[in-house]
């Protein structure tokens, strides 16, 4: 499973998402995933959430805080994300 880049802010955090996914029932989804590096340096802060309808599981180091402004960023790109994969998932195929 790839993690495709899809921005890179200032502070860091990095934003990626998977190859289009389909559950047992046929609905499509992608994991987006967040790392930033810890105040320290010495790691990273991480944290995964399925696009359009999960919630973020396997977080590491970030506050309840840090998770809630993650949410406006899968708001205003999971859905370009979402596309993209679709598109790859096209071209692979043709």
């Amino acid at each position: 499973m790839e993690h495709n880049p899809l921005i890179s802010k200032d502070n860091g955090l990095e934003i990626t998402y998977s190859d289009l996914k389909k559950k047992k029932n046929g609905e499509e989804y992608i994991t987006m995933y967040f790392e930033q590096p810890t105040a320290d340096g010495h790691g990273f802060d991480s944290a995964e959430c399925d696009y359009p309808y999960g919630d973020f599981r396997n977080i590491i180091g970030f506050t309840q805080t840090e998770i809630k402004s993650l949410w406006e960023y899968v708001a205003k790109l999971g859905q370009t994300a979402f596309d993209f994969s679709k598109e790859d998932a096209l071209a692979k195929i043709c």
